[in-house]
């Protein structure tokens, strides 16, 4: 079974071969295809794919990035996967072992923020819950190629496409989170202190599902939250 890692980037140099190297593992290119979905660095984030990477190149923006990354996918698997996090050993074996069950529509990883200072030691042994609501990008999402046709793909929405795909896909079964962790950049974390940024990204949430909030306006909520902050670069939506 082939695996496609779709990866959109957007001035990721100082991430992207961690990245890659956690990926490709020892893993072969009939187990594993990855995609790197260029945003427009000006980096040189894509000096640094190497050759058995497909290197593609679209308009910024995380969502409309992903789908075009999964429509160049040859695999019957897709994992999406944020630029500066690294999968886990064995990432492969346990995300197809999940998908061998016909019930399970997809899943994610559990969560290990790094470097972890201060509290964030303690949000990364927090007992994330078995629910979709939970289930974020950071954290690499997956399912069947099959399935991601059927919900759609994500919605080309600013902000909120990783929550809207976990909920399109929990329609269609039932989603896991696997017993290992994917090490990700605490930078937003770092840059606007943790309990604020931890506090900002469930505030998002309950006011996207619960309240009706469009994605236009939390993001331009999210955007301002960052430039408040004395000497914060924006370069990435979330």
């Amino acid at each position: 079974m082939l695996v496609s890692v779709v990866i959109p980037v957007l001035n990721e140099a100082s991430q992207i071969v961690l990245t890659l190297e956690a990926a490709r593992r020892d893993y072969g290119p009939d187990q594993v295809e990855i995609i790197v979905v260029d945003g427009g660095s000006g980096d040189g984030t894509s000096d640094l794919i190497p050759s058995d990477v497909l290197l593609l190149r679209a308009f910024p923006g995380r969502a409309g990035q992903l789908n075009y990354g999964a429509a160049a996918a040859r695999g019957e698997v897709l994992l999406f996967c944020h630029g500066d996090s690294q999968l886990p050993f064995g990432w492969r074996e346990a995300l197809v072992k999940a998908l061998s069950r016909p019930t399970v529509a997809g899943g994610v990883f559990w969560l290990n923020l790094q470097p972890a200072r201060g509290i964030l030691q303690i949000v990364n042994h927090l007992p994330l819950l078995y629910d979709w609501r939970t289930m974020y990008g950071d954290q690499a999402q997956f399912m069947r190629r099959e399935t991601f046709d059927q919900v759609g793909g994500y919605a080309e929405i600013p902000l909120m496409e990783d929550v809207e795909m976990m909920r399109r896909l929990r329609r269609h079964g039932k989603v896991v989170r696997l017993p290992l962790r994917v090490t990700t950049s605490s930078r937003r974390f770092l840059e606007r202190g943790p309990l604020r940024q931890l506090c900002l990204v469930l505030t998002l949430v309950f006011r996207y599902l619960y309240l009706g909030a469009s994605p236009e306006a939390l993001a331009r909520d999210y955007r301002n939250t960052r430039r408040d902050r004395p000497g914060t670069r924006i370069v990435e939506g979330r």
